[in-house]
């Protein structure tokens, strides 16, 4: 009976070490296929008019899940580092702390309402790019742009990708149903 229970409890061992590494894994080429788009399509991912095509990547996180939510949180922090391009500087490192709440509260909702999700993070994403942008001057350079019209402006870039484009590949990849193998409910 000692050398069942001794399997048993190795096996049950061994398990926990994997799924860590799958998370880890998964978290860590999420981040970096996030970071990575952000950083090709700079131009379109940066200012009071974005369009971040990487935010089409958060139409995953209710397949992934929890991986997901890691990886869109450190590919946020990656992509916002002054050094590769943004030009707020380190203010914009503030936007991690909504990406990940929100990304978590998209992955709970994913019984609920995917859509619902999606435009709850396009709203907050919204709202924080935009007193980051006002912050640092962005929006009020030479009273050209309201904080409103700036707030309407980064939103509808972020809800166009994330809750337009993001949706479409959720729908897409949910209908051909690879990560769903790899990724169980």
């Amino acid at each position: 009976m000692t050398s069942t229970r001794s399997a048993i409890e190795t096996t049950e061992l061994e398990e926990k070490p994997v799924k860590r590494s799958v998370v880890v894994a998964t978290a860590a080429v999420y981040a970096a296929m996030y970071a990575a788009l952000v950083l090709l399509f700079s131009p379109i991912s940066y200012g009071v008019i974005q369009f971040r095509v990487a935010n089409v990547l958060v139409g995953l996180i209710p397949l992934i899940g929890w991986p997901a939510v890691l990886g869109q949180t450190l590919g946020v922090f990656i992509a916002n580092q002054p050094a590769f391009g943004d030009q707020l500087g380190p203010i914009d490192l503030v936007n991690i702390v909504p990406s990940f709440m929100f990304s978590w509260l998209l992955w709970r909702l994913r019984k609920k309402s995917v859509a619902l999700g999606l435009t709850l993070y396009s709203l907050a994403l919204g709202v924080s790019v935009s007193f980051a942008l006002n912050f640092v001057g962005f929006l009020s350079q030479g009273g050209k742009i309201s904080l409103y019209a700036g707030f309407a402006y980064v939103t509808a870039g972020i809800f166009l990708a994330t809750t337009v484009f993001g949706y479409l590949l959720y729908r897409s990849v949910r209908g051909l149903g690879v990560l769903q193998r790899r990724f169980p409910d």
